[in-house]
């Protein structure tokens, strides 16, 4: 039984060490093999981006023969660069997996540090799954208890993120109650990123991913060598909540339901490659254009947002492409314009598209405290006025891809092809997107990745175009 004067990390410690991919019920099993899946999509398309690029050239050991594979071009390398170029890859296209109500991206962090510790480790691929499940249970429902708060100076997935890479990695690696949660203790003091970046250096989202996820494996790896954080790093004086959640804790969110109720199933699979506070007012925008409105005829539109997502996409006039990603007025336009929002449409072009920009000075934003939150959304509602004064308003309270309106199979793939096919080809992307199925069968997770990975990086240069 929980002794309910245990502290958090202690309680965290004992979930880590004993969960086991059958104690997750078939449709946690499943959404953990689709946000697998969505990692890989993610980390390989966004390596080649300028933050993937940056932490890869500074990787002093590319060559190295070491086995944590660097996903984006199969390098192998050290597992603590493998984390960090791969969970600064992942979310560097702002395409990956996000949790609403906590205000995090669960996957970039957790996944990386992961997939880092299972190359450098002997694991199943159940084993690694279950690393995966442990991170983002564990992630998810500090996000929860920290958030909005938290959330308004810190970004939750730079520093809830590390907390989740931690469990990921100690699961991954076979530590103890007590070793697990010395390394939380080491994964809090770690953690960090601040939304200060916004709006004008949204690329170093990126590193905090990356360095959440590096973090996390670190604080695993030292653990694992008796080297502890202290168990008190949630609740104490000087500890996580004290110093970086300035409105009340919710304690109970912390433990509620963990090992019986999945959170990892409430996760968002991004429909659109934008961020996610973008999102709903891109939904009510789509839900217009499929009038086929004429761009010359709008007069004015108003966008009523959340007014956290206007704090953190409120930017009326973005100067480079990551700005438009957190820019609703920009996104809407191209909504409006373009009746999608596809990663081909968030291109350099899309900057100067004469039609999007005829329309963006004609929206006007504003924080609408009246849509607050709802079960976790943040709904947004857009409305135009024509130029004959007729005017059309829709409003979205979800966004395709979450809980309540899921991307299907197939969508999952599609989004998968779209982002794997320049790097890997198409028969490789099939094979691979394939093989993920596969990997709870594999007794010997780096089998599985020689199996299914590798085996196209002999073929890499015949396979990069379509």
């Amino acid at each position: 039984m929980k002794d309910s004067h245990m502290l958090l990390a202690n309680e965290y410690g004992q979930f880590i060490s004993r969960l086991c991919w059958p104690d997750l019920p078939t449709e946690a099993q499943e959404k953990t093999l689709d946000l697998m899946t969505d990692w890989m999509a993610n980390t390989v398309a966004g390596f080649d981006s300028e933050i993937g690029q940056a932490l890869f050239a500074l990787d002093p050991v590319q060559n190295g023969e070491t086995n944590s594979i660097v996903l984006g071009n199969l390098k192998k390398t050290h597992p603590l660069q493998a984390a960090l170029i791969n969970g600064g890859a992942c979310h560097a296209l702002e395409f990956d997996d996000t949790y609403r109500s906590g205000l995090y991206h669960p996957g970039a962090p957790v996944i990386s540090a992961a997939w880092a510790a299972a190359g450098a480790t002997p694991v199943s691929g159940r084993r690694f799954l279950s690393a995966v499940a442990a991170g983002y249970e564990i992630s998810m429902r500090l996000a929860d208890a920290v958030n909005p708060g938290h959330n308004a100076t810190w970004h939750t997935t730079g520093t809830v993120g590390t907390f989740g890479a931690a469990a990921g990695a100690a699961h991954c690696m076979g530590l103890d109650p007590g070793k697990s949660a010395g390394a939380l203790g080491l994964a809090g003091t770690q953690a960090a990123g601040l939304w200060e970046i916004l709006p004008g250096f949204p690329q170093a989202k990126g590193l905090h991913t990356g360095k959440a996820a590096q973090s996390g494996l670190l604080a695993a790896l030292l653990a694992g060598q008796g080297v502890l954080g202290p168990f008190s790093i949630f609740e104490g004086p000087r500890g996580f909540f004290k110093a970086m959640a300035p409105e009340r804790i919710r304690r109970k969110i912390c433990c509620a339901g963990l090992g019986e109720e999945w959170r990892l199933t409430r996760t968002t699979l991004k429909a659109y490659p934008v961020c996610g506070h973008t999102m709903t007012a891109i939904e009510a925008a789509l839900n217009l254009a499929h009038e086929n409105i004429d761009p010359k005829t709008i007069e004015t539109i108003e966008v009523r947002a959340h007014p956290v997502s206007m704090g953190i996409a409120g930017n009326p006039a973005p100067a480079n492409l990551l700005e438009a990603k957190f820019s609703i007025a920009f996104c809407v336009a191209v909504a409006l314009v373009k009746k999608r929002v596809t990663l081909s449409d968030f291109s350099s072009d899309i900057l100067s598209d004469p039609t999007v920009l005829s329309v963006l000075p004609k929206i006007t934003l504003i924080r609408d405290d009246g849509l607050n939150r709802i079960n976790g959304q943040r709904p947004a509602k857009v409305s135009i006025r024509f130029t004959d004064n007729r005017i059309r308003s829709e409003t979205a309270h979800t966004r395709k891809g979450d809980p309540e309106n899921p991307l299907t199979r197939l969508e999952i793939k599609n989004k998968f092809m779209e982002l794997v096919r320049d790097a890997w080809g198409t028969e490789p992307g099939e094979s691979v997107f394939n093989a993920v199925r596969l990997l709870p069968l594999y007794d010997d997770f780096n089998t599985w990745v020689k199996d299914h990975i590798l085996i196209w990086k002999r073929d890499k240069p015949e396979h990069t175009t379509e």
